[in-house]
């Protein structure tokens, strides 16, 4: 869309940009950088769907902390895709929670130890 709305090429853009994310639904994202591979994230697995709603701002919220918090892109997807997941599986887009242990124990399962290892001291809840 952003290509046609400015006219500009799918180069042009990441000129633009530097960093360009795409969320690809459940086949995760990919993450475009100028002068480098792009990056193809999965997405993390989900236990069921209950309502799409809410899921793209809990990608950007996740992706965005993980931004903050100074770790890799590749992090940042992760944590991104592993939020969207767990909103997915509930109803509405605001009514959940989502303790330290359960995000890193779905963390670790979808993405590996060190995956958890990076982010578990960015997690200061204070519920499981």
């Amino acid at each position: 869309m952003i290509e046609q709305k400015t006219g500009w090429s799918d180069a042009e853009i990441l000129d633009r940009v530097a960093v360009r994310v795409t969320t690809l639904g459940p086949k995760g994202v990919v993450i475009d950088r100028k002068g480098e591979p792009s990056l193809h994230i999965p997405a993390a697995p989900e236990l069921g769907k209950a309502d799409p709603t809410g899921v793209g701002d809990a990608f950007r919220s996740g992706f965005l902390s993980a931004v903050a918090w100074g770790l890799p892109l590749e992090r940042c997807g992760q944590v991104g895709n592993l939020v969207a997941t767990h909103v997915l599986e509930r109803v509405g887009g605001q009514e959940y929670e989502l303790g330290r242990k359960v995000f890193l124990e779905r963390l670790t399962g979808a993405y590996g130890v060190d995956a958890a290892s990076d982010v578990s001291g960015f997690l200061n809840c204070h519920y499981a």
